[in-house]
């Protein structure tokens, strides 16, 4: 068992480190809105739909620019943003598909966008820049370096270095970066106070205001959460390898509970008390929280929704090869990549199923025999140890 556990921890840091959590980018929620969007699967252009999600009576949903294809969409408190499909433009709306505006248009192309509260940040096609349109001047315009998995809170900012460590802009960065200073993260996502990820062996970090429990850590083995969404005061996240949510604080506290427990989900989103999450068997979105009267988990009236951002095919991205009919997902024009997480878990759990790449066979098997001649040899340092200490004491 003990052996199986070292091949585990060596295998996921392998394949989750080309991934983000927090970049998924076809579904957001903006509370102070109630406004859920999604980028539509099977169609091109790549639509944004939008739909209210505190109305008793689902309204029907409605689009945002019709014309114009997107790849990623985000949302702050008041407000959300779309990147258009040639990531050289940033649309936004407050709700109202009437109210939107052009925050930016430009020759230089855009990999991501993550909104906060009053403010919209992106990083350019290289990962090499951050840069920020702010309302109140709460940001610095730019700044360089190599960073990924940008996120938003409210006044706050955060990205990971190529060293893994976490660094912060905006007005609460400073106490955000410090709780964080002493990990080497693969990942984070900001809710409005706290933000949690996962460091560079698997497990749950979660720092920042814990005042009803939302960055409680839960026990479990390395990599068993994933994909995490927070909102103000709770925290959610798919644990592997059922893809079921499982979220903690709120009203529960420092506990976990699980709101549809045979439900697999592909992403998750969240924002004040709601948490929202794209189903893995139809590409729907559900959603649950505790502000509506007659019913607990609530089917919005959204078409099926891109399970990740679609990229040009060709691309070297997809290190571990593509999302199950991705092209036509893609409406043809382009593929989404497999994400590593799921992928490496159902090779070891159905090998049957997802056999290893021809080109990697000999690769896993040297990780695999070397992890289990480091427990070996790590046992054995062990037992000598014990020998000689029961040798003193007798």
């Amino acid at each position: 068992m003990l052996g199986l556990f070292t091949t585990l921890t060596v295998i996921p840091f392998l394949f989750f480190s080309t991934d983000a959590v927090g970049s998924v980018g076809t579904l957001a929620i903006s509370l102070g809105t109630s406004t859920v969007c999604g980028i539509s699967a099977y169609t091109f252009p790549r639509n944004i739909y939008c739909t209210n999600i505190l109305e008793s009576v689902p309204t029907s949903p409605y689009l945002i620019y019709p014309n114009v294809s997107f790849d990623y969409v985000s949302a702050g408190t008041t407000f959300l943003c779309g990147l258009k499909s040639s990531r050289r433009a940033i649309f936004c709306w407050n709700g109202n598909p009437v109210n939107t505006k052009q925050v930016y248009k430009g020759q230089w192309a855009l990999s991501d966008i993550s909104v906060g509260e009053t403010h919209v940040s992106a990083i350019d096609h290289l990962g090499n820049e951050i840069r920020w349109w702010s309302k109140a001047d709460l940001f610095p315009s730019s700044v360089h370096g190599n960073y990924t998995s940008l996120t938003s809170g409210n006044n706050f900012t955060c990205a990971i270095t190529s060293k893994g460590k976490v660094k912060c802009w905006g007005p609460l960065s400073r106490a955000i970066q410090h709780s964080f200073s002493k990990y080497s993260m693969t990942t984070i996502v900001a809710g409005d106070s706290h933000m949690c990820g996962l460091d560079t062996s698997g497990f749950v970090i979660c720092k920042g205001s814990n005042s009803l429990g939302q960055s409680y850590v839960p026990p479990g083995l390395p990599y068993d959460y994933t994909r995490f969404a927070l909102g103000s005061s709770h925290t959610c996240a798919i644990k592997h390898p059922n893809g079921t949510a499982v979220c903690w604080g709120g009203s529960n506290g420092a506990h976990l509970y699980t709101p549809l427990n045979d439900t697999s989900f592909e992403l998750l989103v969240a924002a004040g008390n709601i948490t929202c999450g794209l189903a893995t068997g139809n590409l729907s979105v559900l959603c649950w929280g505790s502000g509506w009267r007659t019913v607990s988990v609530r089917t919005l009236p959204l078409p099926m929704i891109l399970p990740g951002i679609c990229i040009a095919e060709g691309s070297d991205e997809c290190k571990c090869g593509f999302y199950p009919d991705s092209g036509s997902l893609c409406a043809g024009v382009g593929v989404i990549c497999r994400r590593c997480d799921t992928l490496w878990i159902q090779q070891l759990l159905h090998p049957e199923l997802f056999p290893w790449p021809s080109e990697s066979k000999r690769w896993m098997v040297e990780i695999i025999v070397g992890s289990v001649c480091m427990f070996v040899s790590v046992r054995g340092i062990i037992f000598s140890l014990s020998s000689i200490f029961d040798f003193m004491q007798n």
